[in-house]
Protein backbone atom coordinates (compact mmCIF):
# COMPACT_ATOMS: atom_id res chain seq x y z
CA UNK A 1 0.00 0.00 0.00
CA UNK A 2 1.42 3.39 -0.96
CA UNK A 3 0.29 6.97 -0.52
CA UNK A 4 -0.03 9.34 -3.48
CA UNK A 5 -1.05 12.99 -2.99
CA UNK A 6 -2.57 12.30 0.42
CA UNK A 7 -4.65 9.35 -0.84
CA UNK A 8 -3.99 5.65 -0.33
CA UNK A 9 -3.54 3.30 -3.27
CA UNK A 10 -4.86 -0.08 -2.16
CA UNK A 11 -3.25 -3.36 -3.18
CA UNK A 12 -4.64 -5.24 -0.19
CA UNK A 13 -7.09 -4.46 2.59
CA UNK A 14 -7.54 -5.55 6.19
CA UNK A 15 -5.43 -4.63 9.18
CA UNK A 16 -3.41 -2.16 7.10
CA UNK A 17 -6.57 -0.40 5.92
CA UNK A 18 -7.90 -0.09 9.47
CA UNK A 19 -4.55 1.22 10.73
CA UNK A 20 -4.20 3.77 7.90
CA UNK A 21 -7.86 4.94 7.93
CA UNK A 22 -7.74 6.52 4.44
CA UNK A 23 -10.17 9.31 3.60
CA UNK A 24 -10.63 8.06 0.04
CA UNK A 25 -9.74 4.86 -1.85
CA UNK A 26 -8.91 4.60 -5.57
CA UNK A 27 -8.32 1.11 -6.94
CA UNK A 28 -8.40 -1.04 -10.05
CA UNK A 29 -10.56 -4.12 -10.53
CA UNK A 30 -7.63 -6.34 -11.52
CA UNK A 31 -5.64 -6.83 -8.32
CA UNK A 32 -3.50 -9.68 -6.96
CA UNK A 33 -5.33 -12.52 -5.17
CA UNK A 34 -8.77 -10.81 -5.07
CA UNK A 35 -10.39 -8.28 -7.40
CA UNK A 36 -11.57 -4.75 -6.68
CA UNK A 37 -15.18 -5.85 -6.26
CA UNK A 38 -14.15 -8.11 -3.37
CA UNK A 39 -12.14 -5.36 -1.68
CA UNK A 40 -14.98 -2.86 -2.12
CA UNK A 41 -17.28 -5.19 -0.23
CA UNK A 42 -14.66 -5.72 2.48
CA UNK A 43 -14.08 -1.97 2.89
CA UNK A 44 -17.82 -1.33 3.14
CA UNK A 45 -18.02 -3.71 6.09
CA UNK A 46 -15.74 -1.46 8.14
CA UNK A 47 -15.85 2.01 6.54
CA UNK A 48 -18.03 4.50 4.67
CA UNK A 49 -15.09 6.32 3.07
CA UNK A 50 -15.50 7.10 -0.67
CA UNK A 51 -14.35 4.34 -3.03
CA UNK A 52 -13.49 5.09 -6.67
CA UNK A 53 -12.72 2.35 -9.18
CA UNK A 54 -10.26 3.27 -11.95
CA UNK A 55 -10.20 0.54 -14.58
CA UNK A 56 -9.64 -0.33 -18.24
CA UNK A 57 -12.82 -2.38 -18.12
CA UNK A 58 -15.46 -0.39 -19.97
CA UNK A 59 -18.59 -2.57 -20.05
CA UNK A 60 -21.80 -1.31 -18.44
CA UNK A 61 -21.98 -4.56 -16.46
CA UNK A 62 -18.58 -3.91 -14.87
CA UNK A 63 -19.63 -0.39 -13.91
CA UNK A 64 -22.97 -1.54 -12.47
CA UNK A 65 -21.27 -4.36 -10.55
CA UNK A 66 -18.72 -1.92 -9.14
CA UNK A 67 -21.38 0.44 -7.81
CA UNK A 68 -23.49 -2.42 -6.45
CA UNK A 69 -20.48 -3.75 -4.54
CA UNK A 70 -19.90 -0.49 -2.69
CA UNK A 71 -17.97 1.84 -5.02
CA UNK A 72 -19.10 5.47 -5.20
CA UNK A 73 -17.76 6.09 -8.72
CA UNK A 74 -16.34 4.13 -11.66
CA UNK A 75 -13.85 5.81 -14.00
CA UNK A 76 -12.77 4.09 -17.22
CA UNK A 77 -9.34 4.30 -18.89
CA UNK A 78 -8.13 6.24 -20.75
CA UNK A 79 -9.15 9.13 -18.52
CA UNK A 80 -8.61 12.88 -18.33
CA UNK A 81 -6.69 13.75 -15.15
CA UNK A 82 -8.63 16.99 -14.60
CA UNK A 83 -11.89 15.02 -14.63
CA UNK A 84 -10.52 12.49 -12.14
CA UNK A 85 -9.33 15.27 -9.83
CA UNK A 86 -12.73 16.98 -10.06
CA UNK A 87 -14.45 13.71 -9.12
CA UNK A 88 -12.05 13.21 -6.20
CA UNK A 89 -12.72 16.74 -4.95
CA UNK A 90 -16.46 16.17 -5.29
CA UNK A 91 -16.32 13.00 -3.20
CA UNK A 92 -14.21 14.75 -0.55
CA UNK A 93 -16.63 17.71 -0.36
CA UNK A 94 -19.69 15.48 -0.03
CA UNK A 95 -18.09 13.30 2.62
CA UNK A 96 -15.97 15.71 4.64
CA UNK A 97 -16.96 19.23 3.51
CA UNK A 98 -19.32 21.83 4.92
CA UNK A 99 -22.35 19.54 4.72
CA UNK A 100 -20.58 16.52 6.22
CA UNK A 101 -22.07 16.92 9.72
CA UNK A 102 -25.60 16.99 8.32
CA UNK A 103 -24.80 13.97 6.17
CA UNK A 104 -23.54 12.07 9.21
CA UNK A 105 -26.84 12.67 10.97
CA UNK A 106 -28.76 11.33 7.95
CA UNK A 107 -26.66 8.18 7.62
CA UNK A 108 -26.35 5.84 10.60
CA UNK A 109 -24.14 2.76 10.47
CA UNK A 110 -23.92 -0.30 12.69
CA UNK A 111 -21.82 -3.27 11.66
CA UNK A 112 -22.16 -3.78 7.91
CA UNK A 113 -25.54 -2.01 7.81
CA UNK A 114 -26.43 1.58 6.94
CA UNK A 115 -29.73 3.30 7.76
CA UNK A 116 -30.41 6.22 5.41
CA UNK A 117 -32.93 8.54 7.05
CA UNK A 118 -33.44 10.57 3.86
CA UNK A 119 -34.13 7.75 1.42
CA UNK A 120 -35.80 5.56 4.08
CA UNK A 121 -33.59 2.62 3.17
CA UNK A 122 -31.73 -0.07 5.06
CA UNK A 123 -28.70 -1.35 3.17
CA UNK A 124 -25.53 -3.42 3.21
CA UNK A 125 -22.93 -3.80 0.43
CA UNK A 126 -25.03 -6.73 -0.80
CA UNK A 127 -28.68 -5.64 -0.68
CA UNK A 128 -31.09 -2.79 0.05
CA UNK A 129 -34.61 -2.62 1.47
CA UNK A 130 -37.11 0.24 1.56
CA UNK A 131 -38.68 0.75 5.00
CA UNK A 132 -42.15 1.88 5.98
CA UNK A 133 -42.42 5.01 8.13
CA UNK A 134 -42.93 2.98 11.32
CA UNK A 135 -40.09 0.60 10.46
CA UNK A 136 -37.83 3.60 9.90
CA UNK A 137 -38.77 5.10 13.27
CA UNK A 138 -38.17 1.79 15.05
CA UNK A 139 -34.87 1.20 13.26
CA UNK A 140 -33.71 4.75 14.07
CA UNK A 141 -34.37 4.21 17.78
CA UNK A 142 -32.54 0.87 17.78
CA UNK A 143 -29.53 2.29 15.92
CA UNK A 144 -29.27 5.24 18.32
CA UNK A 145 -29.67 3.09 21.44
CA UNK A 146 -27.53 0.08 20.43
CA UNK A 147 -26.28 -1.92 22.26
CA UNK A 148 -28.64 -0.78 25.02
CA UNK A 149 -32.08 -2.33 25.42
CA UNK A 150 -35.12 -0.31 24.28
CA UNK A 151 -38.29 -1.14 26.21
CA UNK A 152 -41.60 -1.86 24.52
CA UNK A 153 -43.14 1.06 26.38
CA UNK A 154 -40.46 3.44 25.09
CA UNK A 155 -41.17 2.31 21.53
CA UNK A 156 -44.94 2.57 21.91
CA UNK A 157 -44.75 6.02 23.53
CA UNK A 158 -42.27 7.47 21.04
CA UNK A 159 -43.80 6.15 17.83
CA UNK A 160 -47.52 5.66 18.44
CA UNK A 161 -48.22 8.21 21.21
CA UNK A 162 -50.00 10.61 18.84
CA UNK A 163 -52.40 7.86 17.76
CA UNK A 164 -53.71 7.14 21.23
CA UNK A 165 -54.19 3.54 22.35
CA UNK A 166 -52.41 0.97 20.20
CA UNK A 167 -52.44 -2.79 20.68
CA UNK A 168 -49.02 -4.17 21.56
CA UNK A 169 -49.45 -6.71 18.76
CA UNK A 170 -48.99 -3.80 16.33
CA UNK A 171 -45.47 -3.31 17.67
CA UNK A 172 -44.78 -7.04 17.46
CA UNK A 173 -45.83 -7.14 13.81
CA UNK A 174 -43.59 -4.20 12.93
CA UNK A 175 -40.64 -5.76 14.79
CA UNK A 176 -41.16 -8.98 12.81
CA UNK A 177 -41.14 -7.06 9.52
CA UNK A 178 -37.98 -5.17 10.49
CA UNK A 179 -36.23 -8.41 11.39
CA UNK A 180 -37.17 -9.84 7.99
CA UNK A 181 -35.70 -6.83 6.21
CA UNK A 182 -32.46 -7.09 8.22
CA UNK A 183 -32.30 -10.71 7.09
CA UNK A 184 -33.06 -9.78 3.47
CA UNK A 185 -30.12 -7.36 3.26
CA UNK A 186 -27.81 -9.94 4.91
CA UNK A 187 -27.18 -7.63 7.85
CA UNK A 188 -24.71 -8.56 10.57
CA UNK A 189 -27.17 -7.00 13.03
CA UNK A 190 -29.55 -9.02 15.18
CA UNK A 191 -32.66 -7.66 16.86
CA UNK A 192 -32.99 -9.69 20.06
CA UNK A 193 -36.08 -9.98 22.22
CA UNK A 194 -35.30 -9.34 25.89
CA UNK A 195 -38.17 -11.18 27.53
CA UNK A 196 -40.38 -9.00 29.67
CA UNK A 197 -38.45 -5.83 28.81
CA UNK A 198 -38.05 -5.01 25.11
CA UNK A 199 -35.50 -5.36 22.32
CA UNK A 200 -31.74 -5.06 21.82
CA UNK A 201 -29.89 -4.44 18.55
CA UNK A 202 -26.51 -6.20 18.50
CA UNK A 203 -23.80 -6.96 15.93
CA UNK A 204 -23.16 -10.68 15.46
CA UNK A 205 -19.69 -9.97 14.05
CA UNK A 206 -18.47 -8.47 17.34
Amino acid sequence: MSEVGGFVRVSYVGTVFEETEPHLVIMDINLPYFDGYYWSRKIRQISTCPIMILSARMSELDQIYGIENGADDFITKPFVMDVVLAKINGQIRRTYGEYAKNAERRLLQKGNTILNLDTVRLSTPRQEEVLTVKELQLCHMFFEASPNVVTRQQLLSAIWDEEGFVEENTLTVNIKRLRKKLENVQSSLELKTIRGIGYQLTDRDK
